[in-house]
């Protein structure tokens, strides 16, 4: 038991280190700006409706792109797909596979953000034509339960963004891990996420910003009834702290899900909402999230299958 521990501790303690040399390195000195910022769109309609985030949540088979180790606790085959309709005319396309056997789990999947056809113009604002940027991306993921308790994880991806006649790809990474703790239900996951290098974009280096991501969930079965609430924190290295709180309530057997979440020191974000239903093998979800300062509410629509 006493191993187990030191285990957990040093996992624990790696991966904050490891964030830290991220933080810490004097990376603002280098000719480059922040890109790849579509990789912090929630992904589907579980993920949107809980503040971008429902790691603990059972209907979210896709947490693995938000933190690695997590997918691994439940056994599940599963391909699901989402349609976001996010800002203005920008939306994001999703596919994922997921498969655990609650020792190990892989999965994979594919995003693309489409901005739509934007307008070209010149320096003295004349429409000289169009263009269509694209960002896209394909992940790749392995965790391995390590203890009973301790489950831990790895994202790999490539990404991809193109700008009119301009582009840059990058090969990124991701680390968590996921403790189940002594108090029943409780769960603890940690995760260093967007580690990575990537080529310049019009002769500027885009820098992916590693973000260090924090998620603890108590769940309960009130008469029959299933209800997780979820807190969580995350800092990126070009922002400040950000904090959502979530709560997910499963009625009727997991017929029907209703979701909620509250996101705290978003510069326009705030409040999101969905609901899903699951019959047999099959589960539809719908999300919302508002925005405020005169930005459009933005709507998320998935299906899945499991197998």
């Amino acid at each position: 038991m006493k191993e187990f521990s030191v285990h957990k501790v040093a996992l624990i303690l790696s991966l904050i280190m490891l964030f830290s040399v991220f933080l810490n390195a004097d990376i603002h000195h280098n000719a480059g700006k922040y890109g790849y910022q579509f990789l912090d769109i929630s992904t589907n309609p579980v993920s949107l409706s809980l503040a971008g985030r429902g790691i603990s949540s059972s209907s979210e088979l896709a947490s693995f792109l938000r933190q690695p180790a997590s997918s691994t606790i439940e056994a599940h085959k599963s391909i699901g797909a989402s349609h976001i309709i996010w800002l203005a005319d920008t939306s994001c396309d999703n596919l994922y596979y997921s498969w655990s056997n609650r020792k190990s789990h892989f999965g994979l999947a594919f995003r693309s953000l489409d901005y739509g056809e934007l307008e070209l113009r010149d320096d003295n604002g004349m429409l000289i034509g169009h263009y269509s940027p694209l960002d896209i991306d394909l992940l790749g993921n392995y965790a391995k339960r390590l203890t009973p308790s301790l489950y831990a994880g790895v994202n790999v991806g490539i990404a991809y963004e193109k700008l009119d006649t301009d582009s840059s790809l990058g090969l990124h990474t991701d680390l968590g891990v996921t403790w189940l703790t002594p108090i029943a239900g409780t769960q603890f996951n940690l995760s260093v996420r967007n580690l990575g290098i990537s080529s310049a974009m019009d002769e500027e280096r885009t820098l992916f910003a590693p973000s260090l991501e924090m998620d603890l969930s108590k769940s309960i079965n009130y008469q029959n009834t299933d209800i997780t609430f979820e807190l969580s924190g995350i800092k990126a290295v070009d922002e400040n702290w950000k904090a959502a709180v979530s709560s997910e309530i499963e009625l009727f057997q997991r017929l029907l899900a209703l979701r909620i979440g509250y996101k705290i020191n978003y510069d326009a974000e705030n409040l999101t909402a969905g609901l899903g239903l699951n019959w047999k093998n099959l589960s539809i979800d719908y999300g919302w999230g508002s925005f405020s300062d005169h930005l459009n509410n933005v709507h998320s629509f998935g299906l899945s299958y499991h197998f």
